[in-house]
């Protein structure tokens, strides 16, 4: 199974520019590293620079106010020809949505985030919202966050996983319309997940794959054990394909409420 698989085995053709964002949180599992796709551009928020080198990660750019980042990786950086943009310190955004910013200049179909978890609790709750920004409504954007595995879905979405294994579909930005899922044990059809609320937490996969759905808002899809669940080396890094856009819509969109839809008053472990 490959923990990023759009850019290995599956590869749309329209897809022909990934860019990877190495934020300042957690540094990443070197194997991690080594099941990410060919990227093209590749950025790091402020300390992130010093989690890329230590697992070997070549970075374009730097961007940050620059607190985080050690004085020595600042010091090789600025004698290289990686971009290094500086920010001031009182700023109305975080160094991870500068390094959104840079590598939307790109104009990258696809975004990968590693790197960030592990720190202050506001910082992660605002990087989560990030990832469903209407700004990267056009991009495909995926994150690895400790342990866990997040797919952002706008789209019709097929998700790798293993039987029996967890999968929560957060609603993000407000109410999500039209959720309809297929390979789940607790499947939607056309179902509202509103805004606040736990309804989509602790599904679980009953098949290799799972599709995700929506016709309104936007879905992150997690699965909070994906690298303890196979283990870091299963994820493999050339024939999987993990995550990736179905380019066609899956189930069907009916009416909510109905007997295959899951509630809270089910057993879903959460």
């Amino acid at each position: 199974m490959a923990l990023f698989g759009s850019g290995l085995a599956y590869h749309p053709t329209w897809m022909t520019c990934t860019a990877l964002i190495v934020a300042g949180g957690s540094r990443p599992d070197p194997l991690v590293v080594a099941a990410l796709p060919t990227v093209d551009f590749c950025v790091a928020a402020d300390g992130g620079a010093d989690n890329a080198r230590q697992v070997g990660i070549a970075i374009d750019a730097v961007v940050g106010d620059m607190d985080s980042i050690s004085h020595t990786e600042l010091a090789i950086l600025e004698n290289s020809d990686v971009e290094i943009a500086r920010h001031p310190a009182v700023k109305d955004r975080t160094d991870l949505e500068l390094a959104f910013d840079r590598a939307l200049e790109v104009q990258p179909d696809r975004l990968l985030v590693i790197g960030f978890g592990g720190g202050r609790v506001d910082h992660e709750l605002a990087s989560m919202a990030l990832l469903a920004s209407p700004a990267f409504g056009d991009v495909l954007v995926d994150g690895l966050v400790g342990s866990a595995r997040l797919a952002v879905v706008r789209r019709p979405r097929t998700i790798e996983g293993v039987v029996g294994e967890t999968i929560s579909l957060i609603p993000m930005l407000g109410p999500v319309g039209g959720v309809t899922t297929e390979g789940l044990e607790f499947p939607l059809e056309g179902s509202q997940l509103d805004a606040a609320t736990s309804r989509g937490v602790s599904n679980r996969f009953v098949a290799p794959t799972a599709t995700v759905s929506v016709s309104t808002g936007v879905v992150l899809a997690v699965q909070p054990y994906a690298l303890k669940d196979r283990g870091i080396g299963s994820f493999g890094g050339q024939n999987g394909h993990g995550v990736h856009d179905s380019g066609i819509g899956h189930g069907r969109l009916g009416d909510d409420g109905g007997s295959q839809d899951y509630e809270g008053g089910k057993d879903r472990g959460g």
